[in-house]
């Protein structure tokens, strides 16, 4: 059997997973809007319960949210995080000729590009990544789609590794869940909480913000999705997912996000 089969029969059998697995987020949601939330859909949510939701089941495009089911496929297939991968022109072509602190011909270890991909969100870093998998990208986007499948989260689709296709879509509510799955595995906390790599700074300003406890999270951005964002954080003893898609610019992204926080916490607080 070869090595790809063999890959695909583990991740069919959810060898290949981490192993952790949490349950969907459950229970009566409110459906109403927040005063002055611009994003279109939001969500909030515990292990325990649904805390808010904003038209949170349609798939829509997350674009460089994206990047954390990059990331989380990467750690999956235990590939060698010490590795040189070099920087190729076919990189350029496939994150579309995007701005990047990666130039072709340099060489960085697999662990840097996770670091270049996550932190200050390189579309060049994704699709190194993605290049480099055993099988390239086609088994690159059979593993994302395995992950998100295991964890029984149908409403994730991807085109990309990056964000960039109009194909990477997600509801609120399904990030939700991989968020908080996320927030449990230190890699993530660690990278999530990551101030800046090579001089860049981390690209999600609530990173900088230590009054936040900044479990995992990635922001995004297309002129299609609009502005996005999806964190997981800790209020007191409980991780609670919020999610913001499509807010209306960078500065409204945060101020929902803010928002969602307080949210949160006067919900958590009453409960």
């Amino acid at each position: 059997m070869s090595s790809l089969s063999t890959r695909r029969r583990l991740l069919a059998a959810g060898l290949l997973a981490p192993s952790v697995f949490l349950p969907s987020l459950v229970g009566a949601a409110a459906t109403d809007r927040l005063p002055g939330l611009s994003a279109r859909h939001a969500y909030v949510g515990s292990l325990d319960d649904t805390l808010l939701a904003i038209d949170a089941d349609r798939p829509v495009q997350i674009a460089s949210i994206s990047k954390l089911i990059t990331a989380w496929v990467v750690l999956s297939a235990e590939l060698p995080l010490g590795e040189s991968i070099r920087i190729e022109q076919e990189d350029v072509v496939r994150s579309e000729y995007t701005r990047s602190s990666l130039e072709v011909g340099t060489r960085w270890r697999r662990e840097q590009l996770l670091e270049w991909l996550v932190v200050t969100s390189d579309n060049r870093a994704a699709a190194a990544l993605a290049r480099t998998f055993p099988g390239g990208w086609e088994e690159f986007r059979y593993s994302m789609r395995a992950l998100m499948t295991q964890m029984q989260l149908f409403s994730f689709d991807f085109g990309d590794a990056a964000g960039l296709s109009s194909t990477n879509r997600a509801s609120a509510r399904d990030l939700g869940v991989l968020l908080v799955t996320l927030a449990q595995i230190p890699y993530f906390q660690a990278l999530s909480r990551k101030t800046a790599v090579g001089g860049k700074l981390n690209v999600n300003r609530f990173a900088h913000d230590r009054s936040v406890a900044l479990l995992a999270g990635k922001t995004g951005f297309t002129s299609a999705a609009g502005f996005c964002l999806a964190e997981a954080e800790q209020f007191g003893g409980r991780v609670v997912a919020l999610v913001v898609l499509n807010a209306a610019d960078r500065e409204a992204r945060a101020r929902d996000m803010a928002r969602l926080r307080r949210y949160a916490r006067e919900r958590l607080a009453t409960a």
